[in-house]
């Protein structure tokens, strides 16, 4: 098996993704919703991630930086914008300022911080970028 789409996934079990169905857990908390693979991934013949993102949402886009990240960084962001969502960025990985200043400059996307490469990510790791990121998180 390789990594497959939600829609390919669900063709392969006999199903269709209702999306109608989705719904997101109640909590008092505060609540991170990862999309899986990408903003236009698709869930079924007519839906994607986009389609699950209320406007209401805080959008924070994760870039990695890779051959290809530039484009992927800003069509991703520049289609969130284009819907007239609230977008940032976290960076994935080691700095890289040619790539970073490019994608914070031309989208005007507030930059959040930066995941470093972290060999484990166990409790305490979390528990360390969310209180290095609390503050930032909190005047979104």
């Amino acid at each position: 098996r390789y990594p497959m789409s939600p829609h390919a996934a669900a063709a392969l079990d006999g199903i269709q993704i209702d999306v109608s169905k989705i719904q997101m857990p109640k909590t008092n908390n505060h609540l991170v919703i990862e999309g899986a693979g990408g903003l236009l991934v698709p869930l079924n013949q007519s839906h994607t991630i986009l389609n699950l993102i209320d406007p209401s949402y805080k959008v924070i886009v994760v870039s990695r930086h890779y051959l290809g990240s530039i484009n992927h960084s800003l069509l991703t962001i520049e289609r969130l914008q284009r819907s007239g969502l609230d977008t940032s960025v976290i960076f994935n990985g080691s700095e890289n300022e040619a790539t970073e200043s490019v994608i914070a400059n031309m989208t005007g996307v507030k930059v959040l911080g930066r995941i470093e490469d972290e060999e484990v990510i166990d409790k305490s790791v979390i528990k360390r970028y969310a209180s290095a990121l609390r503050t930032t998180l909190m005047d979104l």
